[in-house]
């Protein structure tokens, strides 16, 4: 998959409000969402433009198991990944599932950011190339380096360009410690003359506007910064 390329993902549950919170929260981490609410109106689709499909398992007509077993299949399909939506009590399904080569499932009721980690993963696996290069996220955080854009809990945030490449930088590699220096090379354009007090204005000002998970960004006295994920605060 082309490092250019949008993160196609397509949503089939007959859920609706299930479906319009996944369509908001993948959408807001930077991917191009597309829903269905059966496996019939997915499997009209031009499936092939899709990167991941999540698929819930008990749906109404076709079943989400079934409509799996197509798209496996068919070699134009076979090798999209699957993420299966499943009941706590379906272990058949997820074994069934996972035998005709569905990627990972997550059983409901689930986790928004649970099922936002698991794609990454399944993409990552299936693409072997860093999808958080495009989309990095914490918790209600997602930070899109493509569309250079901020959200929390789905809220847009501004963000200067310098406050944008310091927590680009820093989220890129969580517990690395960074210099002023490094982040002043990193976060500002070549030429521009800026002191070290610079960095610590910006660093102040961008724990603001990432509350409440302004704790993520540690000060370690003498060596600079870090991005460290345990520290958020509840």
């Amino acid at each position: 998959m082309d490092t250019e390329t949008r993160i196609q993902v397509l949503l089939v549950d007959d859920e609706q409000d299930i479906l319009d919170i996944l369509e908001f929260n993948f959408s807001a981490s930077g991917y191009e969402v597309t829903t269905a609410n059966s496996a019939e109106e997915a499997l009209r689709l031009d499936l092939q433009r899709f990167h991941l499909i999540i698929l819930d398992v008990m749906l109404g007509g076709m079943s989400g198991f079934k409509a799996a077993m197509l798209l496996k299949q068919n070699p134009l399909t076979a090798s999209i990944p699957i993420i299966f939506l499943t009941a706590k009590n379906a272990r058949e399904d997820i074994i069934d599932g996972l035998r005709i080569g569905v990627d990972d499932y997550v059983t409901k009721p689930f986790s928004v950011q649970e099922l936002l980690l698991r794609a990454q993963a399944v993409l990552r696996r299936s693409y072997h190339r860093p999808i958080q290069e495009e989309v990095k996220s914490y918790g209600g955080m997602f930070l899109d380096r493509e569309g250079k854009t901020l959200s929390i809990d789905g809220t847009p945030v501004s963000l200067t360009r310098t406050e944008f490449n310091i927590l680009d930088l820093m989220m890129g590699h969580p517990g690395m410690v960074y210099s002023r220096e490094q982040i002043l090379d990193h976060a500002w354009p070549e030429g521009v003359l800026v002191t070290d007090r610079s960095v610590d204005v910006s660093i102040t000002r961008l724990r603001k506007k990432i509350a409440p998970y302004s704790h993520c960004i540690i000060t370690r006295p003498g060596h600079g910064y870090c991005f460290r994920y345990e520290d958020v605060q509840a």
